[in-house]
């Protein structure tokens, strides 16, 4: 009556599992999707680069910066989707990405975060296509829609995936 049940190892289960399952994390990009499918995924500056994550988010890398900044907050995306324009909040999903928590890199250097709130997460070279789960539009600050990868591929009557990297978990 009053042993372990069911429910309570598979809640345990979950608690332990909870850490490992990845959340999203998010990308405000002018780049629309056709763009994106095409070059692959969304690209750094220089892919092939080899700056730093501190000197990316001291902004020193210019034109060789191998890192995509992502932020872990969707608000945060969000917020800067306010151009005249079409502006586009990418949801990717980090598995195998190896995104690098900036505010833990300053911390481990003993160093100020420039940009603590923003809840930076750097991936070096290029997030691929096949990671970028969906997308929501927004033109003039507004939502206007949400699209999945599979929905746009659908629509353009292929399931090509561009360039890509092997899925390894």
């Amino acid at each position: 009556m009053f042993g372990f049940s069911r429910f309570i190892y598979f809640i345990s289960f979950l608690a332990l599992l909870g850490p490992t399952i990845a959340a999203n994390l998010y990308r405000m990009d002018f780049r629309p999707p056709a763009q994106v499918q095409r070059e692959g995924g969304l690209l750094s500056k220089n892919p092939e680069g080899t700056g730093s994550v501190i000197d990316h988010v001291k902004n020193l890398l210019g034109n060789d910066d191998p890192w995509v900044s992502t932020t872990s907050d969707k608000k945060i995306a969000r917020g800067g989707a306010t151009s005249p324009g079409n502006a586009y909040v990418y949801y990717i999903d980090p598995t195998g990405l190896k995104p690098v928590d900036t505010l833990k890199a300053f911390q481990k250097i003993n160093e100020p975060h420039p940009h603590p709130g923003e809840k930076e997460f750097s991936i070096h070279g290029f997030i691929p296509w096949d990671h970028i789960v969906k997308w929501d539009t927004y033109t003039r600050g507004k939502k206007t829609g949400t699209t999945t990868r599979q929905e746009f591929e659908q629509s353009q009557g292929s399931s090509a995936k561009g360039r890509s990297i092997p899925f390894v978990a």
